[in-house]
């Protein structure tokens, strides 16, 4: 895949720490100064949600994975249950393994998949890592607050252990996004180069009570 070098303009602000990319290409706004997350939505891919719905009913999802991968290169996962859709979310993760390692410029990425029946993080927090790509493939997508939203200076222990909603952090509860499953969320951490203090504000949703599973796909660089 080739990412051109001149994204269209992005119909958000420019000055948002959020860019909604209408095309591929606008996923070149992480690297913006001010931009902290980049959202591109992706319409599901029947096969694949049937795959996971599939594994979960035969009690065969497994616990997931974590790899080293090589762009360009077969993945070869055997871990993965042998069902209908199984090609199809290779071949889906082969082609966000390249896109994501032709825009970092990394010849390696760190790819993991989360298997999950709680919230893995489920407080509003900021990675320590350069540039994540996150994909729910299956269940509750991510949550994220805007730098309008949130108070940074209540994040984390600056909370003092009081619940997000109640410390001050959320400026507008009503201002939490969540991404849709099989959207694309690049996140920008504080290990990024001049972002420290900064980085992309979310969190892992809290459970549906009906469908509590969810399968979520991390991709992070490594040099």
């Amino acid at each position: 895949m080739t990412v051109a070098l001149n994204p269209a303009p992005s119909a958000t602000p420019p000055t948002s720490s959020l860019r909604e990319a209408a095309r591929l290409t606008d996923l070149l706004h992480i690297f913006d100064e001010e931009v902290q997350l980049c959202l591109y939505p992706r319409s599901p891919i029947e096969p694949i949600t049937r795959y996971f719905a599939a594994a979960r009913e035969q009690g065969v999802l497994g616990l997931g994975f974590r790899l080293v991968a090589t762009p360009g290169q077969a993945l070869d996962i055997p871990g993965l249950a042998a069902l209908p859709g199984r090609d199809a979310l290779l071949q889906d993760m082969a082609y966000l393994l390249d896109m994501y390692a032709e825009l970092i410029g990394c010849p390696q990425v760190g790819m993991r998949l989360e298997v999950l029946d709680r919230a893995m993080c489920p407080r509003f927090h900021v990675d320590r890592t350069g540039v994540r790509m996150l994909c729910t493939y299956y269940g509750q997508g991510t949550e994220w607050l805007s730098e309008e939203a949130a108070d940074r200076s209540r994040l984390g222990r600056l909370a003092q252990g009081r619940p997000d909603e109640t410390s001050g952090l959320i400026r507008n509860p009503a201002a939490i996004r969540q991404a849709a499953p099989f959207a694309l969320l690049l996140l920008k951490g504080t290990q990024w180069q001049g972002n420290d203090g900064r980085g992309a504000i979310h969190r892992s949703p809290a459970p549906d009570p009906l469908e509590p599973c969810r399968v979520l796909l991390a991709l992070d660089a490594i040099w």
